[in-house]
């Protein structure tokens, strides 16, 4: 028996996820912190990641805001600063140009930086929200500006539009990403590794409904891979384009 290099592996399934994606007639893209890596974004889990920062966990609290105002913000400033000063890289273009080409697909993302709508995605759910919103809780005021990160509406601390731990996700959103997942015949997670629910049922919705599974990770996601009908290990900023290089 002839030994398969990673190469070939990796060349098969390629070809597997690539055919997949040209017979689906609706899609589910569902992607998390391995996306936006080589946009220099950090991940959390990693060694080098945000969880391993004693400032990201002491502010990523919904009630770290009441009990350090100051600290509370500069540590946010400083994630938007990052967020802001990068660019989408070839994976994030890629998941823009198969929505051009399957109108019908729908990018779900667990990344509060926006780089899937920067790369020209459409109506992107976030499930996590976006770094690039911010509002006041104390008086509602969503619209800005935010001078100083302050609200000029009643002059209170203002925060990220994201879901911090002791949040629940944006109830609308969350049914949206639920309804394509029942309606998709393909899902396709990239870059996440899909244990933070209630996101992390998504998948498996997709599969308990009739679709076809695709993982894409650096790493192994033994709850997934075994149920899916292609597994891709690799960058997404490289294995992306390729799959939609294979669709043209």
């Amino acid at each position: 028996m002839t030994p398969v290099s990673p190469d070939t592996s990796l060349s098969a399934s390629l070809d597997a996820a690539t055919a997949l994606l040209r017979d689906a007639r609706r899609i589910v893209v569902f992607s998390g912190a391995g996306l936006s890596r080589a946009s220099g974004i950090p991940t959390y889990r990693d060694a080098d990641g945000l969880w391993k920062s004693q400032n990201a966990l002491q502010f990523s609290h919904a009630e770290d805001l009441q009990r350090d105002p100051s600290g509370f913000t500069k540590f946010w400033a400083q994630r938007l600063s990052v967020v802001e000063s990068a660019q989408p890289n070839p994976g994030h273009a890629a998941l823009a140009q198969l929505q051009r080409l399957r109108p019908a697909t729908r990018l779900v993302t667990q990344n509060v930086d926006g780089l899937l709508t920067l790369a020209g995605g459409q109506d992107v759910l976030e499930l996590h929200g976006s770094l690039r919103r911010w509002r006041c809780d104390h008086c509602g005021n969503r619209s800005g500006p935010w001078p100083f990160h302050r609200c000029l509406r009643c002059g209170s601390h203002a925060r990220p539009d994201v879901v911090m731990f002791g949040e629940m996700l944006n109830a609308g959103v969350l049914l949206d990403a639920q309804v394509a997942a029942q309606e998709c015949d393909l899902f396709l997670v990239v870059g996440s590794t899909t244990i933070v629910y209630p996101a992390a049922e998504l998948p498996q919705t997709a599969l308990a409904h009739g679709a076809k599974l695709v993982t894409l990770n650096l790493e192994p996601l033994p709850h997934l891979d075994d149920a899916a009908s292609a597994v891709l290990r690799g960058a997404s900023e490289d294995l992306l384009p390729r799959l939609l290089a294979g669709m043209a």
